[in-house]
C-alpha cells in the first residue's frame, strides 16, 4: 500500500511539475541545461570533471543531494539522489520516467518493497528507502564511458 501511495504521490507531484516551465537535464538529456537545475531544485551546484565524465552535483539545505553524471558527448547518462523527502523521479528520469512507472506499477506486491531494482529497456533505476532517508540512481548502460565503473555512480 505504502509503494501505491507513494507512486501515486510521484506521479502527482509530476503532473503538477510538468505544468512548470523548466530548462533542465534528465536522464539522456542534453548536459548543456543542467546548470538550470541550480534554480529548479533551490540548491548549490558543484561540478567535478572526472577521467571518463563531469558530474555536477546540486545540494540545498534540506539535506537533498542530486549528481548528474554526463559523457564526452554532453549526454545524461546516470542521475543519483538522497533525499529525506521522494526526489521527483519525473524530472530525474524525463522520459524514462513512464517506462519505470509502468514497470513498477506491474510489480506483485509493490507496496511491500523498500528497495526496487527496475531494469527495462535501456535503463537501470535503482531506488529505495524510507520516511528521511530516500536513495537511489538511474543509469543508461549503453551511455556509459568506457572505464566507468556502476559504482562510480554514487
Amino acid at each position: 500500500m505504502v509503494g501505491g501511495i507513494l507512486l501515486r504521490s510521484l506521479v502527482w507531484v509530476g503532473v503538477g511539475m510538468a505544468a512548470l516551465p523548466c530548462a533542465h537535464a534528465s536522464l539522456g538529456g542534453n548536459a548543456a541545461s543542467i546548470d538550470g537545475e541550480t534554480l529548479a531544485w533551490q540548491g548549490v551546484m558543484n561540478a567535478e570533471q572526472g577521467p571518463h565524465y563531469l558530474v555536477r552535483e546540486i545540494t540545498n539545505g534540506s539535506g537533498m543531494d542530486i549528481r548528474e553524471y554526463s559523457n564526452a558527448r554532453g549526454i545524461v547518462f546516470a542521475v543519483s539522489w538522497k533525499d529525506p523527502a521522494p526526489p521527483d523521479l519525473r524530472r530525474l528520469l524525463g522520459t524514462y520516467f513512464g517506462g519505470y512507472a509502468a514497470a513498477l506499477a506491474s510489480l506483485d506486491h509493490p507496496g511491500l518493497h523498500r528497495s526496487v531494482r527496475i531494469a527495462a529497456p535501456g535503463v537501470v533505476v535503482e531506488s529505495g528507502g524510507h520516511l528521511r532517508a530516500y536513495a537511489g540512481r538511474a543509469y543508461l548502460p549503453a551511455e556509459i564511458p568506457p572505464g566507468v565503473t556502476l559504482t562510480a555512480l554514487r
